[in-house]
């Protein structure tokens, strides 16, 4: 896209799209990113589809949707002209040519082709006769019209049948392998496909590509295999790809399922799902994935036909929350699904990636009883197998739950416990198995963000860079995205804006550029944050709210409080702060409703300042801050405690309860080991100064 812009910030680019209603998954969303950058540049994007697509730009105020008619006597009439050259047509036969193709300007061609290949004048009007009156539907039309000039080229319609079988764009080498003709017999058939017309050629053999000139061509020339010759062909097909190197899985496995090779499709559509989650193309996998499933139905009940069902399931999981987000009711349906076929099973190994990933669904859902339990069965697990990577994904569930209910110190030991099991290249698998990312990345991640919030903070920084380190060197995006997640949180958490700002950035751009819908969310938000922490705060707010909307779509409830709290510090900035309060409320309330209380002390900090600023009684803003402290000391989050002591030694200086605040202050700044160049700490010890010792 960045090449793109260099280009067309220097010269106009035109882009030609033919058949798009055709378009895989990730090329349309790569169209459609295309689509959204081309706004300002000097970019002509032209796009050919069939009625019945759905364009997702149409609409947008630089997208010009035209509809194509069918051509009127005088076009039509001009395509027959060019087409006759020198040749003589009666005009009785070129008017019911017009006539009867009804302007579809193939079906022109095409009547106009077969006529020219007719003996005699009297042969050339039944021709055109034998066209469909116009009450007809066009496709049964063009299709005898095809069928018919198919037929009239002998041993060539065969050579078509083959490339037809193979697609709409074939290679010489792939159908020589296949077609059991002679070197001379195939060429002779090629060069009358293509004097023809029906196909174009590239290259020379046997490096030559070909094409169908258009998909009916093809679908005509394939719809004349009988069903037996059709399985006869793709199999042979199929057995010439097998027999090549460096072919894409989902094209043989496409070829062994019309050859009815369903067992072997089916393991095919897996590795085609199983290579595009390694590439993070999350979209394509769980296409490729849904494939094998639909097969995999039809095979008897039996516990390897569940086996199989359970490791696609366990990996169309983790890709279904990378496309759709942790809370979505698609993700919903084939944890659970998973979960059910593992129970049919009897080995708790093979049950252990269902249950990690209906995890993510409860524990995105804000169902912490449900998660923690699944955390603890996990763990049992582990031990009872004495299995390292089903003991690492157990401490992976366990820490988010106990950093979520505050237990700060119990979620930063489950980590140690996680990583201390890690190992790169042995667990490398498990960031396609177990919640869609890499384990460690989450847990230094995590980890970064904990040891802020505990006051560790070179501890913090360090953990956060050797997090990011790791997801780079992982070659893995949605782990690396995840990391930035947590590690913008970590700096959040130290008011370290110029470095939220950096990540935020980073966060964005693979988030849209991966197609992830809950840190495309989230990172509107903690960017909007650092942007109105920076000076900018009307442009952070209106990135902030586009988040938070995204956010509240995807259903995902453990995340929300923490992401109204960032709002709320926006409107605290912008003066708005009967705004702010309505977040703060709304993030107690759900904080409330599913038992989380992590960022509990940094909300009633927040929600006192608020109450201060619009000037409400010291009385409430003491209580607020008082609670936020109980909190911060129960949970033993020292940078919380310390915002919170701020505020109230603040309140109390004003009440002339100097030495009461210096004792309460001074403790806790005595505390700190580290951190103590953070905006916090130099607010706390400009404060000590101005109470005395």
């Amino acid at each position: 896209m960045s090449q793109l812009a260099g280009l067309a910030r220097q010269n106009p680019v035109l882009m030609i799209f033919e058949d798009a209603h055709w378009v895989d998954p990730t090329s349309l969303e790569v169209l459609g990113r295309a689509v959204d950058r081309i706004a300002t540049l000097h970019v002509l994007l032209v796009v050919t589809f069939r009625p019945e697509f759905n364009a997702p730009w149409v609409g947008q105020s630089h997208v010009t949707s035209l509809t194509l008619n069918r051509l009127g006597e005088r076009e039509a009439a001009a395509i027959i002209a060019r087409l006759v050259e020198n040749k003589e047509l009666p005009a009785a036969v070129m008017a019911e040519i017009v006539e009867r193709s009804d302007g579809i300007p193939l079906f022109v061609e095409e009547m106009t082709k077969a006529v020219l290949e007719a003996e005699s004048e009297g042969a050339a009007r039944r021709t055109a006769a034998t066209g469909p009156s116009l009450a007809q539907a066009v496709p049964a039309s063009l299709h005898a019209s095809l069928m018919a000039r198919l037929d009239r080229l002998g041993p060539a319609k065969e050579v078509a049948q083959i490339g037809a079988a193979i697609g709409r764009e074939f290679s010489h080498a792939l159908l020589a392998s296949v077609a059991l003709q002679t070197g001379a017999e195939l060429e002779l058939a090629l060069d009358r496909l293509i004097q023809a017309g029906l196909l174009f050629r590239q290259g020379t053999p046997p490096q030559a590509t070909f094409l169908f000139k258009h998909a009916l061509v093809q679908d005509v020339a394939y719809s004349t295999l009988l069903r037996g010759a059709r399985r006869t062909l793709h199999a042979r097909i199929a057995d010439a790809l097998l027999a090549a190197s460096d072919i894409a899985p989902e094209i043989v496995a496409m070829h062994l399922q019309r050859a009815e090779r369903s067992a072997e499709s089916i393991s095919y559509w897996r590795k085609a799902g199983e290579q595009s989650a390694r590439r993070a193309n999350d979209r394509e996998a769980v296409s490729h994935f849904r494939r094998a499933l639909s097969l995999l139905e039809a095979q008897p009940e039996t516990n390897e036909r569940w086996r199989t069902e359970l490791a696609i399931l366990s990996q169309l999981g983790p890709a279904l929350m990378n496309v759709h987000g942790w809370a979505a009711a698609e993700v919903g349906e084939v944890v659970e699904r998973a979960a059910d076929v593992g129970r049919r099973l009897e080995s708790s190994q093979e049950l252990a990636p269902s249950i990690a990933n209906l995890w993510v669904f409860q524990f995105s859902n804000g169902r912490l009883d449900a998660a923690e339990k699944i955390s603890d069965d996990l763990l049992r697990i582990g031990r009872e197998l004495n299995n390292s990577g089903v003991l690492l994904q157990g401490h992976h569930c366990a820490w988010p739950v106990c950093w979520g209910r505050g237990a700060l110190a119990e979620a930063v030991g489950h980590i140690d416990a996680g990583l201390a099991l890690y190992d790169e290249e042995r667990h490398a698998h498990h960031r396609f198995l177990y919640l869609g990312h890499d384990p460690a990345v989450c847990g230094l991640s995590i980890a970064s963000q904990l040891y802020s919030t505990l006051g560790y903070t070179t501890r913090a920084i360090d953990t956060g860079e050797r997090a990011l380190a790791l997801a780079r060197r992982l070659n893995h995006e949605p782990s690396l995205v995840h990391g930035l997640w947590f590690v913008v949180e970590s700096q959040m958490t130290r008011c370290d804006v110029a470095g939220a700002t950096a990540n935020t950035g980073e966060l964005l751009k693979l988030a849209e550029q991966y197609g992830l819908p809950q840190p495309r969310a989230i990172g509107r938000v903690y960017r909007g944050w650092a942007l109105a922490s920076a000076g900018k705060a009307v442009e952070g707010l209106a990135l902030a709210e586009e988040g938070i909307t995204l956010l509240e779509r995807s259903g995902t409830r453990i995340i929300l409080s923490r992401n109204y709290c960032a709002i709320a510090e926006i409107y605290l900035i912008l003066g708005r702060y009967a705004d702010g309060l309505r977040q703060v409320e709304k993030a107690l309330r759900i904080a409330s409703d599913i038992g989380e209380s992590f960022y509990l002390p940094r909300l009633f900090q927040i929600r006192a300042r608020l109450m201060q600023a619009s000037g409400q009684p010291d009385e409430a803003v003491e209580a607020s801050l008082k609670r936020s402290l109980e909190l911060a000391i129960v949970q033993g989050a020292k940078v919380f405690e310390l915002r919170a002591a701020i505020g109230l030694v603040d309140l109390w200086r004003r009440q002339g309860k100097r030495k009461e605040g210096r004792l309460l202050l001074r403790s806790i700044c005595d505390w700190f080991t580290e951190g103590r160049d953070t905006p916090e700490f130099k607010e706390a010890k400009v404060l000590l100064d101005h109470l005395g010792s």
